[in-house]
């Protein structure tokens, strides 16, 4: 099924309610880990907990959880087995504390990018393990049990229990940045000369949607083949949105006089394609219209004619308007290249069907 097709009542709630269902999730997942505990006593049972709240506290699209897991999982083996080894092999207190700290430090070093978490856990996984350099392997390998019993758990409740999918989070933020912007755009054209709209909260509300689509990319490439495949389209739609909302307050900025007001008034209403087309696209992307809006053939580069057309030759030469419809011009663009983004996604999620 694609990604815009209209989400089931389920899914629907789901989304509407995550903050609530995310807690019973939580909760239900330290139950279990309580449960295990209480019918099979472990040493160091509190560590499955405290990494059931780390994974999932902050994450709860099921491709986050998953991800997190994985890298503390790594961390945590790699830690581990590092912390044990050196817990084997020397006894010398000195000389073990040494080895920890360069271990630490390593992992410190090399830490970077996408997998800094993993990193992250395999160096507080070895002062985990080796502790006060007091104890044996076998606390070692129980510290080292729990933590990925919690990985375990909480992946486990992530997919099976009302899993939170980072896809539906994802189009909704889409269309949601999409409306705002039409939005915006439709209370620019029709707005009094006199007094032109502040749009700096919806501007802001535009931006916080696109950045939150950013932030799910890396749970989109564990739910979905097609969205990992296809990751560059997800960073040029962000792009895209960014430099729409960039023009956008150029074009916010315009002003001019009640002589020049016919003049502006005439390209306002050549350029409300533009909102209108981003109004279809929103209502395509919330699942209200099953089909693919399409755009007016080469739409850019024809309502920049038609903007030219509609103005006199002194209106032309008028450095201030020219620059008003070069601005449309390339919102006009942009909003075809947004189409184009969308457009690949869908057909890559029709060829999967067929």
């Amino acid at each position: 099924m694609s990604v815009f097709s209209p989400a089931t009542p389920f899914a629907n709630y789901i989304y509407r309610h995550f903050r609530a269902i995310h807690a019973l999730k939580l909760g239900l997942a330290l139950l279990i880990a309580v449960i295990i505990n209480a019918f099979w006593a472990q040493p160091h049972f509190v560590w499955s907990m405290v990494t059931i709240v780390i994974i999932m506290m902050s994450l709860p699209q099921v491709g986050g959880a998953i991800e997190k897991s994985m890298q503390r999982a790594v961390g945590t083996c790699i830690g581990s087995a590092y912390g044990v080894m050196l817990v084997v092999s020397f006894q010398n207190y000195w000389l073990l504390m040494g080895l920890l700290i360069l271990g630490v430090s390593l992992t410190c070093f090399i830490s970077a990018g996408r997998y800094s978490y993993a990193y992250l856990v395999a160096g507080f996984t070895m002062i985990i393990v080796i502790g006060d350099a007091n104890h044996d392997t076998f606390e070692a390998l129980w510290r080292t049990a729990n933590i990925l019993l919690g990985c375990f758990i909480a992946v486990l409740v992530s997919l099976f229990v009302f899993p939170i999918k980072a896809k539906q989070d994802w189009r909704s933020q889409l269309a949601h940045s999409t409306n705002i912007l039409a939005v915006i755009l439709d209370k620019h054209f029709t707005a009094s000369m006199k007094e032109p709209f502040d749009a700096r909260p919806e501007l802001e509300s535009a931006m916080k949607a696109v950045l939150t689509q950013k932030k799910l990319f890396f749970s989109l490439e564990w739910e979905s083949k097609t969205l990992k495949q296809y990751k560059s389209v997800l960073t040029h739609l962000v792009n895209k949105q960014i430099r729409v909302i960039t023009l956008l307050e150029l074009l916010l900025q315009t002003r001019w006089t009640d002589e020049d007001s016919a003049s502006y008034a005439k390209v306002n209403q050549v350029a409300l394609i533009l909102q209108s087309s981003l109004l279809e696209l929103s209502e395509f992307l919330t699942g209200r219209r099953t089909d693919f809006p399409a755009l007016p053939e080469k739409m850019a580069i024809n309502l920049h004619q038609e903007l030219l057309a509609s103005l006199d030759r002194d209106e032309q030469q008028e450095f201030s308007l020219t620059g008003y419809s070069w601005l449309i011009y390339q919102l006009a663009k942009t909003i075809e290249s947004i189409y184009a983004e969308v457009d690949v996604i869908s057909q890559a999620y029709e060829r999967k069907r067929r």
